[in-house]
């Protein structure tokens, strides 16, 4: 006999989400992104939060250009940093497959969460999974309190009897 499949929209009053997770987490996270699709052309907003994330790492962009260079095996130059964060250089870009990169080195991931959020989309970085699941097991911590509790309850009302 087949396995009745179990509804995504049937909510378990024990089970929390991920979403409430999140928040629980870090209040606000699903506020409106800063960085709404309305305010500004994408493309500037990238070449704005590349060189914010810049200005931030405290490095120099020929110490970025150069770390890039050696991760990603292609010669990426300081003029290049610069040209990809120029309003008036506007066919120059950088690559989508060196922005991971870039965020590493300059330990700033805006640029990923602009790009998810144009998408439609939140981004969790990898140290907020840690709390995510930490937060589901106090959820199941939690619903097993309860139950033990219920159990309980019921095992003093099946004595007096």
């Amino acid at each position: 006999m087949a396995r009745r499949r179990r509804s995504a929209d049937s909510t378990d009053e024990n089970q929390i989400s991920l979403f409430d997770m999140i928040e629980e987490i870090n209040p606000g996270k699903f506020d409106a992104p800063e960085f709404a699709p309305e305010t500004k052309p994408l493309g500037l907003r990238l070449k704005e939060a590349i060189a914010e994330a810049i200005k931030g790492s405290g490095l120099k962009r020929y110490a970025i250009a150069g770390q890039m260079s050696e991760m990603l095996g292609v010669e990426i130059t300081e003029s290049m940093l610069n040209a990809y964060t120029a309003e008036s250089k506007e066919g120059y870009r950088m690559p989508a497959e060196y922005l991971p990169t870039f965020c590493r080195i300059v330990q700033d991931y805006t640029v990923l969460e602009i790009l998810v959020s144009a998408a439609g989309g939140r981004m969790v970085k990898s140290e907020e999974i840690y709390y995510l699941e930490m937060g589901r097991l106090r959820a199941v911590e939690e619903a097993a309190r309860k139950k033990r509790a219920i159990l309980a309850k019921e095992c003093r009302q099946v004595r007096r009897k």
